[in-house]
């Protein structure tokens, strides 16, 4: 049984997000994956367990998400900014939230992940009502065609540290033309997609040979953790772990 044929049949199946999966079966949107309504699952469950917002970062958020996105929506964005993005985070956007519930302070919503993207790839640490005024705001390629992906399964420590190296002798000297091109390059089909407490960033792979995987990233050009997960079981870990800890704290 599909998720979405699950939840038609139980008139008693009730969890965090319902209104998003009734909206998506009201408007003929494509079927709802089993990892969507597990995440709508184990959300609804841990809100309920932790009740009072105990773990980092949920008061931000409180388990819950933001409406979904349409797909068309996602296609826009990926054609201004040269990228497709990753099958399951795409399910979440069209099918759990755009954005919300997540580790730390949660998931961007499109608009601030366009954002914080921008800032990624270009360097610019601009506020918002400066940065939309850029006339390659909204058009700037996440994805450049023809630079290969940098973070990818084989970088090293001394490759990537070279790489910063060379990204501080840029600034340092005022070539900032040389300097925002190299950066562009270095984050190279991977975008910035969680709102962080600690300075502590997730990325995700968009491209190469790890797209669909996550990164964790500590401040700006911080070496790249690499955590081998996809982003589904990233966020569906982050939701178990809450679970775990509240049962454990009972």
């Amino acid at each position: 049984m599909t998720g979405l044929e699950f939840i038609k049949s139980d008139e008693s199946f009730s969890i965090t997000g319902l209104e998003t999966i009734r909206h998506i079966i009201e408007t003929d949107l494509p079927p709802v994956s089993e990892f969507a309504v597990e995440l709508l699952r184990l959300a609804s469950t841990a809100k309920e367990l932790d009740y009072e917002f105990s773990v980092h970062g949920s008061q931000v958020h409180k388990y819950e998400f933001a409406p979904v996105v349409l797909s068309s929506v996602i296609n826009d964005f990926e054609y201004r900014h040269n990228i497709r993005l990753p099958k399951a985070y795409r399910e979440f956007l069209t099918q759990v939230g755009n954005g919300g519930a997540g580790p730390d302070n949660g998931l961007f919503p499109l608009d601030m992940l366009e954002f914080h993207n921008y800032y990624v790839h270009s360097g610019s640490n601009i506020h918002l009502s400066e940065a939309i005024e850029q006339p390659d705001y909204f058009t700037m390629p996440y994805k450049i065609d023809d630079k290969p992906v940098i973070i990818n399964s084989e970088l090293t420590d001394m490759q990537w540290n070279d790489l910063c190296n060379e990204l501080h002798s840029l600034r340092t000297k005022g070539n900032y033309e040389e300097y925002v091109k190299k950066r562009h390059e270095i984050y190279n089909g991977v975008i910035h997609i969680n709102s962080s407490i600690d300075n502590c960033g997730i990325l995700l792979i968009c491209d190469g040979d790890m797209s669909g995987e996550v990164i964790e990233m500590t401040g700006d050009l911080g070496r790249p953790n690499f955590l081998g997960i996809s982003f589904e079981e990233w966020i569906l870990g982050y939701f178990k772990s809450v679970i775990r800890r509240a049962e454990h704290n009972k």
